[in-house]
């Protein structure tokens, strides 16, 4: 299960911000960029001296949860720009 979630989280994170791609091309965007981003963060952790199964776990949920919810904020949020008033 662990495994599991390793790549299907990630995986639907970066699924979720790749719209514009047909199916076929997001499943495979989707599924490289998972094992990729578990490979950093098991290699960062590595480096760091800081490896543990559940902070590798805890770390790809948050990252995840960043990359899903991400694509759901406006950009005018993101880049600190509020949409002004007109007529005033």
């Amino acid at each position: 299960m662990t495994l599991f979630f390793l790549l299907a989280a990630p995986g639907a994170a970066i699924g979720s911000a790749l719209r514009g791609l047909d199916p076929w091309g997001r499943w495979i965007s989707a599924v490289a960029g998972a094992v990729a981003l578990d490979l950093l963060v098991a290699e960062a952790m590595l480096a760091t001296h800081r490896w543990s199964v559940t902070g590798g776990v805890v770390t790809i949920a948050v990252i995840s949860v960043v990359g899903l919810v991400a694509p759901m904020v406006p950009a005018r949020r993101l880049l600190g720009r509020a949409p002004g008033r007109r007529g005033s």
